[in-house]
């Protein structure tokens, strides 16, 4: 039950029936949706599993970061917000936040995911499935709002990723920020709720997309995800891709910062001081996620490479 998405059906139908429209809302929300359910966490857990036993030298997580994040925890509703820079950013964190007693959270991920077979797991694991843009759709805009608003009042922990999309060169992308406006309005107007923003930086040896990204950088399309690619798994698992880095930044208040800008919570917050609230939020994520990411040998010596120009370096000099 959503106030505004019924004032939207009102006035989307005028003077006609709001039947129609209350049906394609709903049909909507099917598409959206996520049904997390026990067994498909597991199913992905043991995969995880695999990765960490199989794939991944070590797991390094940071445990003080991870202890800030349960005690806000017990005090509010999380908002996750990690960097992006593969798809394994999904699993691997909520294998991270599971052996850490945390509660696994409902992920937000792009509609582009929901394809069989792996789109009922992800949705049964905790995803919800949002179109790449919505500009201009007024109905699905209310139905991605009330949802959002439905999560959060429920206490269920979020996980959104700003950047939209998987960065190619390791470097964080500008924060995108659509679904994160909806998520700070509606925990502006859930009374009596503190929400808490988490920056967490996840950081790879080497990545598992290093060839697809390669591919990309020199002018090949990008491949669109299918059934077809999950073929290539069976390859990535014969590899080794180093250690993993995960950090926790300092968690934000909404309402801490709100007072910092002078914004009164509620849901009549003018647009121009909510954006400047979305913008400061977004920009301070973005600022720690960046302070605490971890420097990984290969970046290391990227760096080096890249700063000597295009003749190279002799491996002594290095």
């Amino acid at each position: 039950k959503s106030e505004k998405l019924a004032r939207v059906i009102r006035d989307l139908a005028g003077r006609g029936p709001t039947a129609p429209l209350e049906a394609r809302a709903r049909a909507m929300l099917r598409a959206l949706a996520a049904r997390p359910d026990p067994t498909a966490l597991g199913v992905l857990e043991s995969l995880a599993d695999l990765l960490t036993s199989h794939v991944f030298q070590a797991i390094e997580v940071d445990e003080e970061g991870m202890a800030r994040m349960r005690e806000a925890a017990r005090h509010g509703t999380l908002v996750l917000l990690p960097s992006h820079k593969s798809h394994v950013d999904y699993l691997l964190l909520s294998w991270v936040l599971r052996k850490h007693a945390l509660s696994v959270p409902v992920v937000a991920a792009g509609e582009n995911l929901s394809f069989f077979p792996v789109g009922p797991l992800f949705r049964r694991s905790g995803a919800f499935f949002i179109r790449r843009d919505f500009k201009g759709d007024r109905l699905y805009v209310a139905v991605v709002d009330a949802y959002v608003r439905k999560l959060l009042r429920d206490g269920h922990a979020i996980e959104l990723f700003l950047e939209g999309g998987r960065s190619r060169s390791g470097k964080l992308l500008a924060p995108m920020l659509g679904l994160l406006n909806m998520v700070v309005d509606a925990a502006l107007g859930a009374e009596g709720t503190r929400v808490f923003f988490v920056p967490i930086s996840i950081a790879y040896e080497r990545m598992m997309e290093d060839k697809a990204f390669a591919r990309e950088l020199l002018g090949h399309a990008k491949e669109r995800e299918s059934a077809r690619s999950l073929v290539e798994v069976a390859g990535v698992l014969r590899e080794q891709y180093g250690r993993v880095s995960v950090q926790v930044g300092e968690p934000t208040e909404l309402s801490a910062l709100a007072r910092e800008l002078g914004v009164s919570p509620g849901d009549g917050v003018p647009p121009a001081k909510r954006r400047a609230l979305v913008t400061r939020l977004a920009y301070r994520v973005m600022n720690e996620i960046n302070r605490v990411t971890t420097v990984t040998p290969g970046a290391l010596v990227a760096t080096v490479l890249l700063s000597r120009g295009p003749r190279g370096l002799a491996h002594r000099e290095l």
